[in-house]
């Protein structure tokens, strides 16, 4: 495709040589159609390739499109929950965005004090099988628990932390944990909905976009909720 590409660009450039304006023109439409290509790539890259993936998305959903086009600076910034791609990480693409790899990095700080991979997996683990999930006393707490382990190894993978087969992986072992704690889509989704409703300090704007997103969850088509609850995760 590269090649392609390449060729596209050549074929322009020579008839701006050539023709003045109406070349320019021509390689000016050439440059978008690449450009528009070549980021439509990046971000079907961070597509869901499987079920077993979109499974994997469904567990970090709510987070991942609230947090598709966030920006603090714009409070009114509203994406349409019902329309917006299903990506791995939930921001768009491309991997190596210096954008999007500091967001990344300052979520993990603030509030989360995550600085490595090797904090980042051990939170992991101590919020899946350790003492972060066993404190649990609500399936409120649980989910909370249990859905951010998953968000958390999303994450790792649009940093570069850990490979595409690891994070999914790591990911089944926690979404195994979650199928027995949970019994369905439903109870996972509510309950930590609940909890994150009480961490947002509801009401908010925000705890009103979690609703929003639990809702499009629900009535989107290609929602990971039609998946069945009892996927095998390999």
């Amino acid at each position: 495709m590269m090649y392609l590409y390449a060729l596209l660009l050549g074929i322009a450039l020579a008839a701006a040589v050539r023709t003045g304006l109406p070349g320019l023109v021509l390689l000016l439409a050439v440059l978008a159609f690449v450009l528009r290509q070549t980021l439509h790539r990046r971000d079907q890259d961070l597509k869901p390739r499987n079920s077993v993936e979109r499974w994997i998305f469904g567990t970090y959903a709510n987070w991942a499109l609230y947090n598709y086009e966030y920006d603090p600076g714009h409070s009114l910034l509203e994406p349409n929950y019902e329309t917006a791609p299903i990506l791995l990480g939930g921001r768009r693409g491309p991997y190596h965005s210096g954008e999007q790899r500091q967001y990344f990095l300052d979520m993990l700080d603030s509030p989360w004090g995550i600085y490595s991979k090797e904090d980042l997996l051990e939170t992991v683990e101590y919020m899946s099988v350790g003492p972060g999930f066993r404190k649990c006393r609500t399936k409120a707490d649980q989910a909370w628990e249990l859905c951010r382990c998953t968000q958390l190894l999303a994450i790792a993978f649009r940093l570069g932390w850990i490979s595409r087969r690891e994070m999914v992986q790591r990911s089944c072992q926690v979404g195994r944990l979650i199928q027995t704690t949970f019994s369905g889509w439903q109870e996972m989704s509510e309950s930590f909905l609940e909890r994150c409703l009480q961490w947002m300090e509801d009401p908010s704007v925000g705890a009103d976009r979690r609703r929003a997103v639990h809702k499009a969850l629900w009535t989107r088509p290609d929602s990971p909720y039609c998946l069945p609850w009892d996927l095998p995760l390999k």
